[in-house]
């Protein structure tokens, strides 16, 4: 290898290097978790989700026309910032995640 393709193998190396941390930080929409919009932590499934999203002024109506499957029994869907939400009416159980298409 002559001087000049050296040079220009590393600085691609580099270039590579220094572009891939950025690229694994960045989030995916299918992320299974949604902010909590009471509190500062990340809201799963399982968790309990705020009193107010067991409300029925809450839930979604047209989950069909989202593309949402039909809720569970005792279940309704919110929408919780940019995910959908299947949230237990009866104990605020969070039975599903999904993202909001747009």
């Amino acid at each position: 290898m002559n001087n000049k393709t050296l040079i220009a193998s590393l600085a691609l190396v580099a270039g590579i290097a220094g572009i891939s941390p950025i690229v694994q930080a960045a989030e995916t929409s299918s992320s299974t978790s949604v902010q909590s919009p009471t509190g500062n932590r990340a809201l799963k499934v399982n968790d309990r989700a705020p009193d107010i999203y067991q409300r029925s002024e809450k839930a979604i109506t047209d989950w069909k026309h989202k593309g949402l499957k039909a809720p569970e029994p005792q279940a309704q869907w919110v929408q919780i910032d940019d995910k959908y939400v299947m949230v237990m009416i009866t104990n605020g159980t969070i039975v599903e995640i999904q993202p909001v298409v747009r």
